[in-house]
């Protein structure tokens, strides 16, 4: 493993499954997910052609909140993240959902290529995940080999006018918007302990892209650029917040 994911690991394990236990417990979530899955989906439904049958990547699916939804819709999903304790909390909601869903524990960059190479119909991510990858170039590769012919890569993260405006209010470092530093910084839900605990979460290592860096990878990995859409930060809808790239591999 990558020294650099090793960190963010331990960032991504620390408390983790206890973490998304208190915000909803298995069972609750179980029961959102089978009452509206189309709904759990949020945006990113418009973003599917189709559900059954689809076989769907879920890069750094987390502890598997649009997966099992997927899953429900008829999708064949397997999640790719690097957290145990995400992987628990996942399967645990999807048991409960009578869902079945996939959850590989691994490094992003280091999946099995001889097991899931041209394997999938689309590679979804949202959330904020491609700070976590210091070789945008090197992801977008991964994710194009991931595809079959005519697949379809469906991007979603944090805009990139949030390297310079904390927009979204995550209370993670700005930066210069031209700048390719890698650097420390908390992760995603560290906010939300108290003070001691927090200070005890190991810290991540980011490095943030500019719109053409990412537009630019996909492009020079053999991606056709389908859409490119900007979503409104989520208080303050008069500045960006995140965005969702559409992508075919032909």
């Amino acid at each position: 493993m990558i020294e650099y994911s090793k960190q963010n690991k331990k960032a991504w394990e620390f408390n983790a499954y206890d973490f998304w236990y208190q915000q909803c417990a298995p069972e609750k979530r179980a029961n959102a997910d089978m009452h509206n899955p189309l709904g759990q989906l949020k945006r990113y439904a418009d973003y599917f052609e189709q559900f059954e049958d689809v076989r769907v990547a879920n890069i750094c699916g987390s502890c598997g909140k649009k997966a099992v939804p997927l899953a429900l819709l008829g999708a064949d999903v397997t999640i790719f993240d690097i957290s145990e304790d995400n992987k628990r909390y996942a399967l645990e909601v999807a048991e409960k959902a009578n869902a079945k869903i996939d959850f590989q524990v691994c490094d992003i960059l280091e999946i099995d290529m001889k097991t899931y190479a041209d394997s999938f119909d689309v590679v979804f991510m949202e959330g904020g995940i491609l700070h976590y990858f210091h070789d945008i170039n090197q992801f977008m590769s991964i994710m194009y080999a991931l595809l079959k012919n005519n697949g379809k890569m469906i991007c979603s993260d944090f805009h990139p006018f949030t390297k310079i405006v904390d927009t979204l209010g995550l209370e993670q470092k700005t930066i210069g918007y031209f700048s390719t530093d890698v650097f420390e910084g908390e992760m995603a839900h560290a906010r939300f302990f108290d003070d001691e605990t927090r200070k005890q979460i190991p810290l991540c290592s980011y490095r943030k892209y500019t719109i053409s860096e990412i537009i630019n990878a996909v492009i020079i990995n053999g991606f056709v650029l389908k859409q490119f859409d900007e979503h409104p930060a989520w208080e303050n809808t008069n500045v960006p917040g995140e965005f969702t790239l559409i992508a075919v591999k032909e």
